[in-house]
């Protein structure tokens, strides 16, 4: 029953991403242009590091594609292993397959976000956009598997020792 819920939140991250997407170019940086100038009266302009531009709204657009991905790679990486790790094999083998999985879906999603917005009026498809949405994605795909991982095995070894608390 988890593994659908992880995927009904994978799905849901990814319509609310391709919804803002969808916005015309004009429509999407005011919006950020609005949150940014709120952000910067209040004080909080430190919030989003100079990492990609000088340009504080710059930066602020870039780590919402990191913030957005990073969720994006939080549930992918449930619904990869609700779906994939139970199956037989050794457990390596098995975290492999989840993290690979979900690591696939997120930069295929990636991509094909950055082709949708190809076709929306003052939005551009950039190879950078991927690259900055895969350090959203990437460490939270990782990380989500890994500790996916570290609880089996914990699980297994409570079990193989005949712990009453093994689930």
């Amino acid at each position: 029953m988890k593994k659908w819920i992880f995927l009904a939140m994978m799905l849901g991250v990814m319509a609310v991403i391709f919804v803002l997407s969808a916005q015309p170019g004009e429509q999407s940086y005011a919006l950020s242009a609005q949150l940014a100038q709120q952000l910067q009266q209040e004080d909080m302009a430190q919030a989003a590091p100079g990492w990609f531009s000088a340009d504080f709204h710059a930066n602020l657009r870039k780590w919402a594609h990191v913030w957005l991905y990073c969720l994006l790679g939080i549930t992918a990486g449930l619904a990869a292993c609700g779906f994939l790790y139970p199956g037989a094999g050794r457990p390596a083998k098995r975290l492999l397959r989840c993290a690979g999985a979900a690591l696939a879906v997120c930069l295929l999603y990636a991509a094909g976000d950055e082709l949708h917005q190809y076709f929306v009026p003052g939005r551009a498809c950039l190879a950078t956009d991927i690259l900055v949405d895969a350090l959203g994605f990437a460490p939270c795909v990782l990380a989500v598997c890994g500790l996916w991982h570290w609880l089996a095995c914990r699980r297994a070894r409570r079990r193989q020792t005949g712990d009453p608390n093994a689930g």
